[in-house]
C-alpha cells in the first residue's frame, strides 16, 4: 500500500482503456460476448472524491492485476437509482460490485439481489448495514474522530474549563459519520463542555455554515474554545459563519486533506486535517477484488459487525496533519502536488512554510 502514486495525467491516460458508464449508462454488451470480466464501481453522483481518487486508482490497479477486467463507473443521485444501476450491472454480467453507498441504510436491496446472483459486493468506504455482506474496505472511522478530538484538546490545553466546544458531524445517512462522532466523543467527553452538536446533511459546506451560525446563537455568551468538524468542507462552512460573527483564531479541525484545507492550515485559519491515503484504499480494494475473481483468499485485517453478521474487512489507518506535516505526509506521498497547493494567492503561504510549487 506504500507504492508510489501515479500522477493524475498517468491515471487519465491509463483510464482511456477502461469503461466509464457515467450516470448509469454505459455499454450493455454482456461480458460473456466479449471475453471481458466486468466489475461495477458504483458511487453517489455528488462524490467528487470518487471521480478524483477512488475510481481511477481502483480501475488502474485492478487492470494491472486482472488485464481482462473492465471497470464500469456508475454514479447515482440517490440510493434508489444506485440500486437500479447495481441490478443492471449484474444483468450485464458484472462479476463483482464495489459500492460507495448513496445511503448505507437503504443499500441492502442491491446487496441481496447481487448475492442471489452469486455476485460479491464490496462496501467501499461506507458500510452497508443489516444484510449479509461479502467485504468492507474503509479507514478506521473511530480513529479519524479520535485524531480530531485530540487536536481540539491539544489546542485548548489548560483553558478547557474556561469555555465551550461546538461539534459539526457529517450526514446522518452515512455510517461513517457515526463512527467519526463516536471517536471524537471518546476523547472529548468529560474533558470539555460541548455547547452544541449538529449533523450536516450531505456533508455540505453551505449547510455547515448555516448549522455553525445556529450553534453560535446557542452559546449564550460563553467563550468558544474550538470547533470540531468531521470534514474539511464542514470546516470551510464553519469558518464562514465564524468570520461573519466576528470570531478569529478559533481552533478548528477537518478531514480529507483537501487542497483548500491545507491552504487554510498554512494560513492559520484551520488547525489540522485528518489525512486518509485514498489511493491506497482504492488499490487495496482492487487487490481484494482481483483475489476474489482469481479464486484466491483475499487478505483482510479485521471483521465488522454490520447488524447481519461479521463482514471480512480491510481497515486502513488515518493520520493527523498540521502545518508541520503537510510536506512529509501529504506532498511527499503524492496525494497532492506543491503546484496545486501553492497556486495563486497561496504561493506566499507556501514560501513562508518553505514549500515551493
Amino acid at each position: 500500500m506504500n507504492r508510489t502514486r501515479r500522477s493524475a495525467a498517468a491515471l487519465l491516460a491509463a483510464l482511456g482503456a477502461l469503461s466509464l458508464a457515467g450516470c448509469g449508462g454505459g455499454d450493455t454488451t454482456t461480458a460473456a460476448a466479449t471475453g471481458e470480466r466486468r466489475v461495477a464501481f458504483l458511487a453517489p453522483s455528488t462524490s467528487m472524491r470518487a471521480l478524483a481518487y477512488d475510481y481511477p486508482n481502483f480501475a488502474v490497479q485492478l487492470q494491472e492485476r486482472c488485464p481482462e477486467c473492465v471497470v464500469d463507473l456508475h454514479t447515482a443521485a440517490d440510493q434508489a437509482e444506485q440500486n437500479r444501476q447495481a441490478a443492471q450491472a449484474v444483468a450485464d454480467g458484472a462479476e463483482a460490485l464495489v459500492v460507495v453507498a448513496a445511503d448505507g441504510a437503504q443499500a441492502a436491496e442491491l446487496v441481496t439481489r447481487a448475492g442471489s446472483a452469486g455476485v460479491p459486493v464490496v462496501a467501499y468506504d461506507r458500510l452497508i448495514r443489516d444484510v449479509p455482506l461479502d467485504y468492507y474496505v474503509s479507514f478506521d472511522g473511530g480513529a479519524v474522530g479520535e485524531l480530531g478530538g485530540r487536536a481540539i484538546l491539544d489546542a485548548v490545553g489548560e483553558r478547557a474549563g474556561e469555555g465551550v466546544v461546538v461539534m459539526l458531524q457529517g450526514d446522518p445517512g452515512d455510517n461513517n459519520a457515526g463512527l467519526f462522532a463516536a471517536g471524537a466523543h471518546s476523547v472529548l467527553d468529560g474533558r470539555v463542555t460541548i455547547a452544541a452538536e449538529r449533523s450536516v446533511a450531505g456533508w455540505s459546506a453551505d449547510q455547515a455554515e448555516v448549522e455553525m451560525a445556529a450553534a453560535l446563537r446557542e452559546l449564550g455568551g460563553r467563550p468558544l474554545l474550538g470547533v470540531y468538524t468531521a470534514y474539511d468542507g464542514l470546516a470551510a462552512g464553519a469558518l464562514e459563519a465564524l468570520t461573519d460573527a466576528g470570531y478569529s483564531g478559533v481552533p478548528i479541525t477537518g478531514q480529507d486533506a483537501e487542497v483548500g484545507a491545507l491552504q487554510r492550515i498554512l494560513a492559520g485559519t484551520q488547525t489540522m486535517t485528518v489525512f486518509k491515503d485514498l489511493p491506497a484504499q482504492a488499490r487495496a480494494t482492487a487487490d481484494l477484488v482481483a483475489d476474489v475473481l482469481s479464486g484466491a483468499e483475499p487478505g483482510t485485517t479485521t471483521t465488522t459487525d454490520n447488524g447481519a453478521g461479521s463482514v471480512p474487512t480491510v481497515l486502513l489507518q488515518p493520520e493527523a496533519v498540521g502545518k508541520a506535516e503537510i510536506r512529509s505526509k501529504v506532498l511527499e506521498s503524492g496525494y497532492t502536488t506543491a503546484e496545486a497547493l501553492c497556486a495563486g494567492s497561496a504561493s506566499a503561504l507556501c514560501q513562508e512554510a518553505g514549500i515551493t510549487g
